[in-house]
């Protein structure tokens, strides 16, 4: 029987505090206090959070592709449907053109994310009124089917790398279902790839070290790195790639972490 399973979410938000540096901002240091008995309610807390933050820094913004009837020329004309238009005695020029616009995938995700969170039975109604609270300022965001986001394709840079954090935990809810008991403890269970919580828990090891070591000690330093074949005879072509967690070096040692 599991008597506190609150220690075993604690230890996803530890794991995440690591994997996504954003949960040491100040912004966050109250959820770290709170317990949760379940990882909707924390995931749900710290969407809350970052999605105020973000409001509050303005929503990222990028260019889409947009198409209108304008009173003037703005970017390419539609030949076609402006003659449309001047047969119809319509004095409107067609025209294709790029704006900036908060309605992205980014915002699509954290509004769809957020709504899902936001109707769940599974979250307490205090999360539940913060997610609704900040998705009033989400009323030109369209929503997105989660189901098909190209998670692996998206790219951070300096202008959206505060969405690292909130599309990581988008994309963990999205997956699947969470947590399950099993004679006694907690287990994350039913991803639909199985993959996702190994490369989460793979990105906390490595942040750890680089935090708590490779910062502190010179000379010492943490990265995934490749393992060589020891063969008698360079011919590897056949062999699969070897790739290493984490590989620690210091001193001239090394020393490979892997799991499984």
């Amino acid at each position: 029987m599991i008597k506190d399973n609150s220690i075993f979410i604690k230890n996803v938000y530890y794991m995440l505090s690591y994997a996504f540096g954003n949960l040491h901002e100040k912004e966050y240091k109250n959820i770290a206090k709170e317990s949760f008995d379940n990882l909707d309610n924390l995931f749900a807390a710290i969407l809350a959070k970052g999605i105020g933050k973000q409001l509050k820094q303005g929503l990222y913004r990028e260019y889409v592709s947009c198409h209108d009837n304008l009173p003037a020329v703005r970017g390419k004309i539609d030949l076609v449907e402006t003659i449309r238009n001047q047969l119809a005695c319509r004095k409107l020029v067609a025209c294709d053109f790029d704006e900036l616009s908060a309605n992205n995938l980014y915002n699509q995700i954290l509004k769809s994310t957020a709504l899902q969170l936001a109707r769940s039975k599974k979250v307490d109604k205090k999360y539940r009124d913060l997610l609704k609270k900040e998705l009033v300022f989400f009323g030109e965001i369209d929503m997105v089917d989660l189901s098909k986001v190209p998670w692996q394709k998206f790219h951070f840079h300096r202008y959206n790398q505060s969405y690292r954090l909130l599309l990581g935990i988008c994309e963990l809810l999205t997956e699947g279902k969470i947590m399950a008991a099993e004679q006694g403890t907690m287990r994350l269970t039913d991803f639909a790839d199985d993959q996702r919580m190994s490369h989460l828990y793979e990105k906390f090891i490595l942040e750890y070290y680089v935090q708590e070591y490779a910062q502190k000690y010179r000379g010492f330093t943490a990265k995934a790195a490749m393992i060589p074949w020891q063969l008698d005879d360079d011919n590897k072509n056949l062999l699969p790639v070897m790739k290493s967690d984490v590989l620690l070096s210091y001193g001239g040692r090394d020393a490979f972490i892997c799991h499984d």
